[in-house]
């Protein structure tokens, strides 16, 4: 392996340590990994929910508040659609809950057996039979269009939340909330369940007297001769406009100055009534009669320390203005104490998302969504309510896979929980999770948890067996061929564990594959990317010859005729040379730090964790330290396959597991050697005890040795 320790500008670190109140370490790792820009920073330093962007800029959202609370108020009846993998599973269990919390009859289903993803005209002519009139769509829908087009042909109106790649034409819904569609919502990497979360949010706020609530905050301060009018206008607890006038006292009126539409109509905020007052008097004389609603008392109510304080003060003490790249005006402060009034009036806007934040981290893990942005603050409140008060059903799964009682961090989800949830729906069975969600006595969560435990282990027999029969012209493709695309199809391959496999050997060869299987009269296939390959780029290239796909850049589906497994395969020849893949980090290990003997303590936990929570795009920190010294090497696992080390530095003995790593021994270092190791810093818990344990990615004996 090449060990890379990317240069750091020590001017830079030591900037942002002062300018965040952060040790250097901290400071330094940030800047190594580009996180510099006072907007990313932010999620980084911060937890608070405030901090996630409003469901409100999702264009459609206004629309499908006011479409659900018609479905409630005329007693319709709704069909929550989603998918069968751990995100659709959580995103139509958040659905159906906020529906039901609305007293609405909805009724859900997700692809059972062998059904095809995504909508279908069976669930869209069963639903016209139940006299349905609204479909939600979780985790799919944003391709369908023929089966939203049948539905609409049926009196049904259908609503799409989803967060995969749409095609050049959106289906015909009467509203679509996808982070990928229009460019108004600013970060693309949310999960399905969490944009359901986001619907789940924005109905909390539609039920407060502020949604639809057409509002203008002001702010007026004298300037040389004149008088500055800032205002703002606010929508849903979300600036839409903004303007800034200046305007001289007894010369014009408020009515023919460009303020006048910000004016009209509108309800009018400020802070500090009595003030603002004697600056229109100033400004208007006495003829100044403008009605205005001082939020002073609530913000003082809701905030103590602001007491007595003016815009301008609080500003200065405020952690708001930290995450600006320009600098905040009083106005930007006034908008800021608006909306956080809003969230202490109305407690059920951060408690809707806070409630399912638990399931909205499984889903982001699952996913493999960037634990970038909102979804860090997201993914962090969810694991802390996973380890203090988890979703009933998610509890009952934790007790039966034997995670309770220990700190759940993300690769606990990753590695233990994901599969098993994910089980279920590879062996065709989804609803069996949904139901565990959403059962609503401990008996039957009890009884389900049971049985998605059993699916996985069934699921882990097929896809042995499956791989045994996939390697042999896996192995062929990438040793013989050289081929820059593995694609194996057999007839007797489980669809469930299609996506898998291409996974598997994505993982053993370092290159993108497609794995495909029949069902019924259709071949089914799943792909998985690497090195620069983009999934959805490359099924796009199959127009016509598909009957259906969809997905990420990193992992997609699709489906075709069995007779046009001829014509796939010919476009697909065709295609193979034109693949380029990017070798620039093969076998590159970055380094986060590297560590002197002095900061290898246990202290370095709290740096760890405030990278947390990792995943995809952030990954685990790696730290380099040289010269230690191995006192123990034992070999473990079943096949006395891996390592378990004792290394001694900075003053500390150090427990460490090395996987797959029983070859080097002798041959790259061995017991008694001073030895550099590039390590993650990890937990390790056993029989209730916690304790520090590094997993090593690459070791070497350290210059200057002799190997005896």
């Amino acid at each position: 392996m090449t060990w890379r320790k990317p240069p750091v500008d020590t001017e830079a670190v030591k900037r942002l340590a002062d300018r965040y109140d952060i040790d250097l370490l901290t400071a330094a790792i940030l800047v190594r990994r580009g996180v510099v820009e006072s907007s990313r920073l932010a999620y980084y330093l911060e937890t608070g929910i405030q901090y996630l962007h409003s469901p409100f800029l999702f264009d459609d959202m206004a629309d499908v508040v006011e479409r659900i609370f018609q479905a409630r108020d005329e007693g319709e009846i709704v069909l929550v659609y989603g998918d069968r993998d751990v995100d659709g599973i959580t995103s139509t269990t958040v659905m159906v809950q906020t529906l039901r919390e609305l007293g609405i009859d909805v009724r859900w289903r997700v692809p059972a057996g062998d059904e095809a993803y995504g909508l279908t005209r069976d669930a869209v002519e069963s639903f016209a039979a139940e006299n349905g009139t609204l479909i939600i769509t979780v985790d799919c829908g944003i391709t369908n269009n023929d089966e939203i087009a049948l539905a609409a042909e049926a009196g049904i109106d259908t609503i799409v939340i989803d967060h995969h790649n749409a095609t050049d034409s959106l289906p015909p819904a009467v509203a679509v909330v996808n982070p990928k569609v229009g460019d108004s919502y600013p970060f693309q990497g949310l999960c399905a369940c969490t944009v359901a979360a986001k619907v789940r949010q924005a109905i909390a706020f539609g039920q407060t007297e502020l949604f639809g609530e057409r509002t203008t905050l002001l702010n007026l301060r004298p300037l040389n001769d004149t008088v500055v009018i800032d205002a703002i206008q606010v929508e849903n607890n979300l600036e839409v406009d903004r303007i800034s006038e200046a305007l001289v006292p007894g010369v014009g009126t408020l009515e023919t100055s460009r303020l006048s539409r910000f004016l009209m109509g509108r309800r009018l905020v400020c802070y500090d009534e009595p003030l603002q007052q004697r600056i229109f008097r100033t400004l208007l004389g006495d003829r100044a009669d403008v009605f205005l609603l001082d939020i002073k008392p609530e913000v003082e109510r809701a905030f103590p320390r602001f007491a007595g304080k003016s815009l301008l003060q609080m500003r200065e003490i405020s952690r708001m203005p930290r995450y600006r790249s320009d600098t905040a005006e009083e106005i930007d402060v006034l908008l800021a104490l608006y909306q956080s009034v809003a969230e202490v009036r109305f407690p059920s806007i951060r408690t809707a998302i806070e409630s399912v934040s638990d399931l909205c981290a499984v889903a982001t893990l699952a996913d493999m969504m960037p634990i970038l942005d909102e979804n860090r603050i997201l993914v962090r409140t969810g694991l802390r309510r996973i380890n203090e008060n988890p979703h009933p059903g998610f509890a009952t799964l934790l007790r039966q896979i034997n995670l309770i009682g220990k700190r759940v961090a993300s690769r606990d989800i990753s590695w233990g929980v994901n599969p098993v949830l994910n089980a279920s729906g590879r062996m065709g069975l989804p609803e069996k999770a949904v139901e565990l969600f959403l059962g609503e006595t401990e008996t039957a969560r009890d009884e389900l948890a049971r049985e998605v435990v059993e699916l996985n282990k069934k699921r882990r027999r097929v896809g042995d067996d499956a791989w045994k029969v996939v390697l042999p012209e896996a192995r062929r493709q990438a040793e013989v061929d050289d081929a820059p695309l593995l694609v194996v199809f057999r007839e007797n391959i489980h669809r469930g564990v299609t996506g898998l496999l291409a996974g598997r050997l994505v993982r053993m060869f370092r290159r993108p594959a497609i794995v495909l299987t029949t069902v019924e009269t259709h071949i089914v296939g799943s792909v998985r990317s690497a090195r620069g390959f983009v999934a959805t780029d490359f099924l796009a290239r199959f127009d016509g010859v598909l009957s259906k796909w969809g997905g990420h850049d990193q992992a997609a589906g699709f489906s075709l005729p069995l007779d046009g497994y001829d014509e796939f395969a010919g476009r697909l020849d065709a295609l193979l040379p034109s693949i380029s893949l990017d070798d620039s980090a093969d076998e590159e290990v970055v380094i986060d730090a590297e560590l002197p003997p002095r900061y290898l303590t246990p202290d370095l936990e709290s740096v760890v964790q405030a990278f947390e929570p990792y995943g995809q795009a952030n990954p685990e920190l790696r730290f380099l330290s040289r010269n230690l010294f191995l006192e123990r090497v034992d070999f473990i696992g079943k096949d006395q396959e891996h390592l378990r080390l004792l290394l001694s530095g900075g003053g500390y003995k150090w427990p460490a597991v090395y996987w797959n790593a029983s070859e080097a021994v002798d041959r790259d270092f061995r017991p008694q050697d001073r030895v550099d190791a590039v390590f993650e810093f990890t937990k390790n818990y056993y029989n209730g005890n916690e304790t520090v344990q590094l997993v090593i990615v690459d070791l070497v004996r350290s210059e200057g040795q002799v190997a005896q």
